[in-house]
């Protein structure tokens, strides 16, 4: 998933940077796989909803779950706390997933959560979200910076440790 989501991301930047004939095709193939990523996650999700319900969940998972009950507490019980916005129909959302597993048990000092957007309505406006995946870094339980799209173990690493 790190190379889709680096191609993708990459074909953004150079497509901004210069506009000639393979920065539009790039643009246009990562905005394909952006669909098609979308179009999967739509259609499979009664499979990955039964799944959910009818198998335990990863006990081992070091992320927390944050919703209006229990966000309060996480900002201020934790000084560096990462906050990932997503929905189950977003493909780059779930392309994601196993990124921030991976960055959960690998990252020392930060605290990696993630907030349903379908089911905490009034977190996505009181943080202001206006696209999926969003990522809002937090310190000391304000924010300090945010970041909207998909991004690689890399890209995320370098998003938190520019802020340690």
């Amino acid at each position: 998933m790190d190379k889709i989501i680096k191609y993708q991301n990459d074909s953004e930047k150079n497509f901004e940077q210069k506009k000639n004939i393979k920065t539009i095709i790039n643009y246009i193939i990562a905005f394909i796989l952006f669909l098609l990523s979308t179009i999967i996650s739509a259609f499979t999700f009664p499979l990955r909803f039964v799944y959910k319900k009818t198998i335990r969940r990863n006990s081992d998972s070091k992320i927390i779950h944050l919703n209006a009950r229990n966000i309060d507490s996480v900002l201020k019980k934790e000084k560096l706390v990462l906050i990932d916005f997503w929905a189950e129909w977003c493909g780059p959302c779930l392309m994601m997933n196993s990124t921030m597993e991976k960055f959960a048990t690998e990252s020392n000092g930060i605290r990696i959560t993630k907030v349903n957007a379908d089911l905490n309505g009034k977190l996505i406006n009181k943080f202001k979200i206006k696209g999926l995946p969003q990522f809002i870094l937090m310190k000391n339980g304000e924010e300090i910076k945010r970041h909207a799209g998909a991004m690689t173990i890399f890209e995320l690493t370098k998003f938190c440790d520019e802020s340690k």
